[in-house]
C-alpha cells in the first residue's frame, strides 16, 4: 500500500461541506468516469462515495501480472460468494469484486476486447434507442488511448502475429490499450493450430472491429506508451482520476458505505453514508448517479425501499417505488477448460513459482518494466456455435431455447429469447469465446479462487498451461437481492450458472473444439498430457463433456444485468439509465447491461459510463 494523497481525496468534514450537484455511488471503473466528465463543467461539483479504501500508487495493482493475489485477498476483494447454485448440486462460488478506489478495472485481468457488433445492435433491437454498435463505438474511441506496437519501448519475446487496425481505435483517451509484449511461447502455436481447424478460426481484421470471430493476440489495458507509466496497469485511476485530481469541483471520500437513498415522494433528494462507524447524509441539487456495480447497485436500491415490495418485505423495508425489475436479469459468463501439462523443456508462467526466477523476473520488471510482471491476460478467441453445429443441431437448441418453460428463462422477454436463438444459427455470431491461460490453474477448484490459483499439487515443478471456453451470450438468467435491512450484510447473489440446459450444450461444443486444438499441430507437440481432466475421462463423448462442464464450470468475473435498461416493466432503468418510478436517481454502471456481450467486459462498462456521462449532461443542459 501506498500513503500517496491527492487534492481530491478530502475527509468526511470537507467532504460534506460541499453542496453537490450530483453524487455517484461507487468510485470504480464506471464512476470514476461520470464524476470526471460531469467536472469538466467547473460550475458543476460533484462528489464520489468509495466504500473502498484508496490503494493509490499500489504496486499490487499497478504491476500487471499480480492480479492472482488480489483476488481473493480482504484487501482488494470485497469476498463476494454466490447461492448455491441449484444446478451445480448447491455448490458455492467466490465471485471476486474490486475493492476500492477503480472498482474491479484494479484487480481484473487487463483483458481488453469488445463484444461484436450483434451484441449492442440486439440491446437497440429491445426497445433501447441509441445503444446499438455504431452509437456506441464513439464512445468505445472516447476512453481508449490505443498504443501502437511500432512504438513500444520493449520488443516482443515473441512476435505479434495478430493484424490490427488503428482506425478502429481510440487514440488519445483516458485508458491505455497494448499487446504484451511478453508472452509464453506456447500461444504461437497455440493460434496457429486454431487457424486450421475452420476457415474462420484464424486472426480477424481486428478484434475490435465489431467481428472478431477468429483467434488472436487480444489488446490489455497496460500503457505502453514509453513514458513515465509504460508496462503498468491503466485502469479509471490513472486515467480518469489522477489527471482530474485537482479540480476544486471534484470531491472523493474513501470508506464510505452508501446505507440508501433518500426518496421524497419518489423523488431522491440525497443519500445516507456510513464511514468510520458513523452514519451520515448528503444532499444533491440534480441526482445521485449509483455506479456500484452489478452486485451493490440492486442492493443499494432496495435498501432504499425501490425494488419488487415482496422481496423489500421479506428484508423488513418498506417499498417507497416499486420496480419489481431491480435484482433481476443478472448474467455471468460461465467458463470451464483444460489443465494441460506442457512437453519437457517448455516453460510457463509456472516458472515464477520457483522463487529464484520469480525474484529475477520482479527485479527486471522493477528495471526496465519488462518480462512476465509485465503481461496481462492476452490470447482469445472466439467462434459461433453454427459453424460448429451440425443443421440438426441449431434447430434443436434454439426450440430448447423458445419453448423451455423452466425457471432460467423467466428473465427473458420473448424478444429477447428469440435473439438469443436466433443468434444461434448465425454464422457471424460469437456464441463462444475462447481463453489460454498461461499457468496450470486448478481447473476442478473454480469455486474457490484461491485454490484455483493455488494449483495442483500433482503438478509442483513442472510446467503447464490452461485453455478454456465460456458461454459468451448465456441463457441462464440470475437474481441479486438483499436478505435483510443491514447494509453491511451481502445480497444474495445468484448467477444461475448452467441453469438453462442451453448453456450446457454451447459449453459441450466448445470443449470439442477445445479437444481438438490440443490434438493439432504444432500446439499438440507442445504438450506432454492432459492433465485434468486425466485421459480416463472420454471427452469425445458429449455427455461425459456435458457431465464435465456442470462439475467443472466457475465465474469468468463479468457480471452484469441486475438493473437491465429496457422499456417499462422489462427494464429497471429507461434507455437514459434513469430508474424507472422514480426522479433524480440514474445508474451507469455494468448492471445497467440488457444483455450479455460476447468478451471481457470492461470495455464495454467503460464505454456505457462515457454514453451515460453524456446523457447527464443532455438532460441537465450540462
Amino acid at each position: 500500500m501506498s500513503n500517496f494523497s491527492i487534492p481530491c481525496l478530502v475527509s468526511v468534514n470537507d467532504f460534506l461541506k460541499i453542496d453537490f450537484d450530483f453524487v455517484v455511488v461507487g468510485g470504480g471503473s464506471a464512476g470514476l468516469v461520470v464524476a470526471t466528465r460531469l467536472t469538466e463543467n467547473p460550475n458543476i461539483h460533484v462528489g464520489v462515495l468509495e466504500a473502498g479504501p484508496a490503494h493509490l500508487s499500489d504496486p499490487m495493482i499497478m504491476t500487471p501480472a499480480l492480479y492472482p493475489q488480489m483476488v481473493g485477498n480482504p484487501e482488494y476483494d470485497w469476498l463476494q460468494r454466490t447461492t448455491p447454485q441449484r444446478a451445480l448440486n448447491g455448490r458455492v462460488f467466490d465471485h471476486p469484486r474490486g475493492k476500492g478506489l477503480g472498482g474491479s478495472s484494479a484487480i481484473n485481468f487487463e483483458m481488453y476486447n469488445r463484444g461484436q457488433a450483434l451484441d449492442y445492435d440486439d440491446w437497440e433491437r429491445l426497445g433501447n434507442q441509441g445503444w446499438d454498435f455504431k452509437d456506441l463505438l464513439p464512445y468505445f474511441k472516447k476512453h481508449e488511448h490505443f498504443d501502437d506496437p511500432s512504438k513500444y519501448a520493449s520488443n516482443n519475446n515473441i512476435p505479434l502475429e495478430t493484424t490490427y487496425d488503428p482506425n478502429f481505435h481510440g487514440i488519445d483517451g483516458p485508458i491505455h490499450t497494448s499487446f504484451s509484449t511478453w508472452r509464453v511461447p506456447q500461444e504461437r502455436e497455440w493460434i496457429a493450430a486454431s487457424a486450421k481447424l475452420g476457415a474462420r478460426t484464424g486472426s480477424p481484421k481486428d478484434g475490435c472491429s465489431g467481428d472478431h470471430i477468429g483467434f488472436f493476440h487480444s489488446l490489455s489495458s497496460i500503457d505502453r506508451s514509453a513514458g513515465h507509466a509504460d508496462g503498468t496497469r491503466s485502469y479509471a485511476v490513472t486515467g480518469y482520476l489522477l489527471p482530474n485530481a485537482s479540480r476544486p469541483n471534484l470531491r472523493v471520500l474513501t470508506d464510505a458505505l452508501v446505507s440508501k437513498v433518500v426518496v421524497d415522494n419518489k423523488s431522491v433528494t440525497g443519500l445516507e453514508f456510513l464511514h468510520l462507524g458513523n452514519l451520515y447524509s448528503v444532499k444533491t441539487k440534480k441526482e445521485v448517479v449509483l455506479s456500484a456495480g452489478a452486485f451493490k447497485t440492486p442492493q443499494i436500491l432496495e435498501l432504499s425501499g425501490i425494488g419488487n415490495p415482496d422481496i423489500l418485505a421479506k428484508a423488513g423495508i418498506k417499498c417507497q417505488v416499486e420496480n419489481r425489475r431491480v435484482g433481476e436479469n443478472l448474467r455471468d459468463h460461465p467458463t470451464v477448460g483444460f489443465t494441460l501439462e506442457l512437453a519437457d523443456g517448455e516453460e510457463s508462467m509456472d516458472a515464477l513459482k520457483d522463487p529464484i526466477v520469480a525474484q529475477k523476473c520482479l527485479e527486471e520488471y522493477i528495471a526496465k518494466k519488462t518480462g512476465p510482471f509485465s503481461r496481462g491476460g492476452s490470447e482469445t478467441g472466439f467462434a459461433s456455435f453454427a459453424d460448429l453445429a451440425t443443421p440438426e443441431e441449431v434447430k434443436a437448441l434454439q426450440t430448447l431455447i423458445l419453448d423451455s418453460p423452466d425457471l432460467a428463462s423467466e428473465g427473458h422477454t420473448v424478444e429477447a429469447k428469440k435473439l438469443l436463438a436466433a443468434a444461434l444459427g448465425n454464422s457471424d455470431d460469437s456464441t463462444l469465446q475462447y481463453l489460454f491461460l498461461p499457468a496450470a490453474l486448478n481447473i476442478s477448484r473454480g469455486d474457490s479462487q484461491t485454490a484455483m490459483f493455488a494449483g495442483y499439487p500433482g503438478l509442483e515443478g513442472k510446467q503447464g498451461i490452461c485453455i478454456g471456453v465460456a458461454v459468451a451470450r448465456p441463457v441462464s438468467v440470475g437474481s441479486v437481492h438483499i436478505t435483510s435491512s443491514n447494509l453491511q450484510d451481502d445480497p444474495a447473489v445468484d448467477p444461475a450458472f448452467l441453469a438453462h440446459e442451453a448453456d450446457v450444450e454451447i459449453l459441450a461444443k466448445g470443449l470439442e473444439l477445445c479437444l481438438k486444438l490440443t490434438e493439432t499441430s504444432p500446439f499438440k507437440e507442445k504438450i506432454k498430457r492432459r492433465y485434468y481432466p486425466d485421459e480416463s475421462l472420454d471427452l469425445s463423448d458429449r455427455e461425459q463433456r456435458k457431465r464435465f462442464a456442470r462439475e467443472n464450470v466457475c465465474t469468468e468475473y463479468h457480471p452484469l444485468g441486475s438493473v437491465g435498461m429496457g422499456k417499462k416493466g422489462v427494464g429497471a432503468v429507461n434507455e437514459r439509465l434513469r430508474v424507472w418510478g422514480t426522479m433524480g436517481l440514474r445508474v451507469v454502471d455494468a448492471s445497467v447491461i440488457p444483455l450479455h456481450v460476447s468478451g471481457n467486459i470492461q470495455s464495454t462498462v467503460y464505454a456505457v459510463a462515457e454514453k451515460g456521462s453524456d446523457l447527464i449532461k443532455e438532460n441537465w443542459g450540462l
